[in-house]
C-alpha cells in the first residue's frame, strides 16, 4: 500500500485495524509532509518494532521529476515520470510576494478544449493521491533550493480536477491537514471547465477557492471551444456556481482571450454581468499558442480595452501575465503525456 494515498482519517483507521495507536498517524504524517522523511527507519519517535511493522505494511514512494525546465523568466516546469511511463507536469511560478504551484490531476485530459495543448493530447488516466501531492512535495524542495517557499496552490495543470474527484479531495484534505502540509484553504484554488454537479459537491466537501474556466459567455461560442458545454450548458453551470458557499471562499472566472472570437465589447459586457452575479474576480488570459492551435492571441491593446469595460462595470479584472512560454510551461501549453 502506498502510504501517501492515505488521508489522516484513513491512515488512523488502517493503523487501528492493525493494532497501532491512533496518534501514530499524526506522527507519520508530520515526518513525511513537514520533515520530508520518507523512510520509517528515520522516524525516531516511533519504536523500532513499530517501524519494522510499518515498513512491511506500507510503501513511501513520492514521485520525483524526471526533468526540470527553467524558463528565462524564472518559471520552472517539473516533468514527473510515473511508474507506467506517463508524464505529468507541474509549474512553479515565482513572484515578488508569493510563489504559486500549478498542479496536475490527470495524465492528459478528456475535455478537449480547443485552445489547450493538453486536451489535444488525449486522456490517459487519473492521478493517485500520492501522484498529486508528490508534485507539491517536490516543488517545495525545489523552491527552497533558491530560497523560495510555495505559498499558493492552483489545480490548473493537466487534466480536469473534478473528474478525479475522490483523489482530488483526499489530496486537498492532506494539503490542509495540520499534520500534513498545513496550507490555508484561502491559498488553494481548484479550477474546472464546468463539471456542474461536482462543483456543488466540492462546495459541500472543501473550503477552497473555485476557479471556473468560462472563456465564452454564450452557449453558441462555448460549444465551439469547450465540448463539455454541451453536457453542462451555461445555465446549468451558473446555477451550480450559485450553490458554492462564496461567503467563505472566492470565485474566479478564467477567460482566455481569442482573437476575433470572444474578445468583443459585447462579450465583455456579458462577462461583467456574470462576474457581478458572484462578486467574482476575472482573470483575462492572453492565449498561449502551440503547434496546431486553431486560434490566435488577441492583441494586448484589445485585451486592455476589454479589461477597461469590466473595470467600468465594477468587476475586479486582472490580465494574467504569461509565464514560462519558452519552455511550454504557460497556461494551456502543458502536456507531454508519455516519454518516447
Amino acid at each position: 500500500m502506498e502510504l501517501l494515498d492515505f488521508t489522516r482519517k484513513k491512515l488512523e483507521e488502517k493503523l487501528l485495524e492493525n493494532g497501532f495507536a491512533r496518534f501514530k498517524a499524526s506522527q507519520i504524517m508530520q515526518w513525511i509532509y513537514q520533515k520530508r522523511v520518507f523512510s520509517f527507519d528515520e522516524m525516531t519517535n516511533i519504536s523500532k518494532s513499530d517501524r519494522l511493522r510499518l515498513g512491511e505494511m506500507f510503501d513511501v514512494t513520492p514521485v520525483f521529476p524526471g526533468e526540470t525546465f527553467t524558463s528565462s523568466d524564472g518559471t520552472e516546469k517539473l516533468a514527473f515520470t510515473l511508474s507506467d511511463g506517463n508524464v505529468v507536469e507541474a509549474v512553479i511560478i515565482p513572484e515578488e510576494t508569493r510563489c504559486t504551484l500549478c498542479v496536475s490531476t490527470q495524465a492528459g485530459c478528456p475535455i478537449k478544449c480547443a485552445f489547450c495543448r493538453t486536451g489535444s493530447l488525449g486522456f490517459r488516466r487519473n492521478l493517485t493521491v500520492s501522484e498529486i501531492n508528490s508534485q507539491v512535495l517536490t516543488a517545495q524542495i525545489e523552491a527552497e533550493k533558491s530560497g523560495k517557499k510555495i505559498t499558493n496552490l492552483v489545480f490548473m495543470g493537466m487534466g480536469e480536477p473534478l473528474l478525479n474527484f475522490e483523489n482530488l479531495t483526499d489530496a486537498i484534505e492532506i494539503l490542509l491537514d495540520d499534520f500534513g502540509f498545513n496550507f490555508s484553504n484561502r491559498k488553494i484554488t481548484v479550477s474546472t471547465s464546468g463539471i456542474a454537479d461536482k462543483i456543488v459537491e466540492l462546495g459541500e466537501k472543501t473550503k477552497v477557492n473555485l476557479a471556473v474556466s468560462l472563456h465564452a459567455v454564450t452557449d453558441e461560442k462555448r460549444d465551439k471551444i469547450m465540448p463539455i458545454n454541451k453536457k453542462y450548458p451555461l445555465k446549468t453551470l451558473l446555477k451550480a456556481i450559485d450553490s458554492y458557499p462564496i461567503s467563505r471562499k472566492m470565485v474566479v472566472l478564467e477567460y482566455v482571450m481569442l482573437k476575433n472570437f470572444n474578445d468583443f465589447p459585447e462579450d465583455a459586457a456579458a462577462l461583467a454581468k456574470i462576474a457581478n452575479r458572484y462578486d467574482a474576480k476575472v482573470n483575462l488570459i492572453p492565449f498561449n499558442t502551440f503547434d496546431g492551435a486553431a486560434f490566435e492571441a488577441t492583441p494586448m491593446k484589445k485585451i486592455i480595452d476589454f479589461q477597461n469595460i469590466l473595470l467600468a462595470k465594477n468587476v475586479t479584472a486582472l490580465i494574467r501575465k504569461s509565464r514560462g512560454g519558452d519552455k511550454l510551461a504557460a497556461c494551456g501549453q502543458l502536456g507531454r503525456v508519455r516519454i518516447k
